[in-house]
């Protein structure tokens, strides 16, 4: 089968895009913050004129063809000192998902992926739901706070976890057909049938027990991870399981014994330190610069729910697209991936601060947008890929934890961005040219490449590179030809 997918690797498929439309309540922002214009009375123009809402008497003020009922809307985050409660919506959220990305980073590497992301993603559940139910922006808040704890959980241990337990061939396949695209489509879909914002909580919290039943019922604690826990009899047990439900015969696979190290001792082993140095800029830079570019989307000209399908549709394609280079050229590398994303995204701010200056707002601005965040989602293909592919498995769930960590910090700064808008409206885009910047520079000089690795392979010493395993292996591969 193409890539040699079987019943279980679709599960596994499934679980991952599952995990991925429950991140995409990281981007609920640009729905739960929506504010259309506003009027004073049937004879005055729409705007946004906040001397208009405040000196408006309510019963006379009105909002013109709201697309969404948003919270920003029911608790009067509109304008004045409570406006910033719109910012604060979505780093509360962030800030979760900092602490949950090591937090359970680092349990999951200590008790297993399968108990950890089982817990993750009830509590997501829970959260999400209770979200919709609060009274007050304080509740909110504070529920908010845990769905981000949830997407920190989720994003750190499912990606670990299904890591392990596809074949290094398909993931590349992962990112391409289950991907942020569908995500996006789904929330955009979500809403626009909801409406209104407890109700696509209520809608989106539901939508995510067939996870879960997967979690529980389907997918077997990770061989891999077992195996360097010293658990050799649940190995072939998760190894049978797997087997059991690809519907083909068990065959004992073979794992090299490398004694497990934890976070700790990998900050202490300087060619893996190393590489974490450039994983974690990489993250915090493109979070920055990925996170601005998405809450400012929801500001476009346009139909809100037209733009954001858009989005989603596009970068569903690009993904595809991104599957076939990637199998058909060999000589495309995950460098090669990362710094050509980062120069279209930068071509593209660059347009865009163009159209700005000239105050351009028509369907260019859109099309542009539009390719420059799929550059931008390749760029995080990168990140993804080579954070897994670096780390060793006694400590990648951790290890992917601390660059998720240095994400959400990035995050968290990002909403800043889009109230600097406020005072100059070239705050996001500078600010991602020169981030953007930085970030090819620090890929071109200082990362390594890593396509293909086997992951069970991975033990990186103060000598021992990821080109050297390469290497071996294809010379492992050639020698199978003689």
């Amino acid at each position: 089968m193409w890539y040699d997918v079987n019943r279980f690797h679709i599960f596994a498929f499934i679980t991952w895009q599952f995990a991925n439309f429950f991140g995409s309540q990281n981007i609920f922002g640009i729905y739960s913050n929506h504010v259309p214009k506003w009027k004073c009375g049937n004879d005055s123009q729409p705007t946004k004129d906040c001397k208009v809402y405040s000196s408006c008497p309510k019963n006379k003020l009105m909002f013109v063809d709201p697309a969404f009922y948003s919270a920003a809307i029911e608790f009067d985050w509109i304008c004045g000192s409570s406006s910033f409660n719109q910012s604060f919506f979505t780093q509360i959220q962030y800030f979760g998902v900092l602490i949950g990305t090591l937090l359970f980073g680092y349990l999951s590497d200590r008790f297993g992926r399968k108990p950890v992301g089982i817990f993750v993603l009830s509590n997501g559940i829970c959260s999400t739901f209770a979200s919709g139910l609060a009274p007050n922006v304080t509740v909110l808040f504070a529920l908010r706070f845990f769905v981000g704890l949830s997407i920190g959980g989720t994003i750190v241990v499912l990606c670990a976890w299904i890591m392990e337990v596809i074949l290094p061939q398909q993931r590349m396949v992962l990112r391409g057909f289950f991907n942020w695209g569908w995500s996006r489509i789904g929330l955009t879909i979500l809403c626009y049938f909801t409406r209104e914002w407890r109700f696509a909580s209520f809608t989106a919290a539901i939508s995510l027990i067939p996870a879960l039943i997967l979690v529980i019922f389907v997918l077997p604690e990770s061989p891999i991870w077992l195996h360097r826990k010293g658990f050799k009899a649940r190995m072939t047990q998760s190894e049978i399981h797997i087997a059991k439900v690809a519907g083909v015969p068990y065959t004992p696979v073979e794992h090299k014994t490398l004694r497990p190290k934890t976070l700790k001792e990998t900050l202490k082993t300087r060619g893996m330190f190393k590489k974490l140095r450039i994983l974690w800029s990489m993250w915090f830079i493109i979070a920055i610069c990925s996170t601005a570019m998405d809450l400012n989307s929801g500001n476009l000209a346009g139909d809100l729910y037209l733009n954001q399908l858009c989005f989603g549709v596009l970068l569903v394609f690009s993904k595809m697209l991104l599957l076939l280079v990637d199998t058909h050229f060999s000589s495309f590398k995950r460098r090669t991936l990362h710094q050509g994303s980062l120069i279209g995204s930068l071509i593209c701010i660059t347009v865009l601060t163009c159209f700005m200056a000239k105050d351009y707002h028509s369907t260019g601005v859109l099309i542009v947008y539009l390719f420059g965040t799929v550059f931008i989602e390749y760029t995080w293909d990168a990140c993804y890929l080579c954070a897994i592919e670096l780390m060793e498995t006694s400590s990648r769930a951790s290890a992917t934890g601390s660059c998720s960590l240095f994400a959400r910090i990035g995050k968290i700064l990002a909403p800043i961005l889009i109230h600097a808008n406020a005072w100059w409206p070239y705050s996001v885009n500078t600010t991602v040219l020169l981030l953007g910047v930085i970030n090819l520079l620090i890929s071109y000089f200082f990362l390594p490449e890593s396509k293909g690795v086997n992951l069970d392979d991975v033990h990186v010493d103060d000598d021992e590179n990821v080109e050297v395993l390469l290497a071996g292996r294809l010379i492992l591969e050639d020698s199978q030809f003689d």
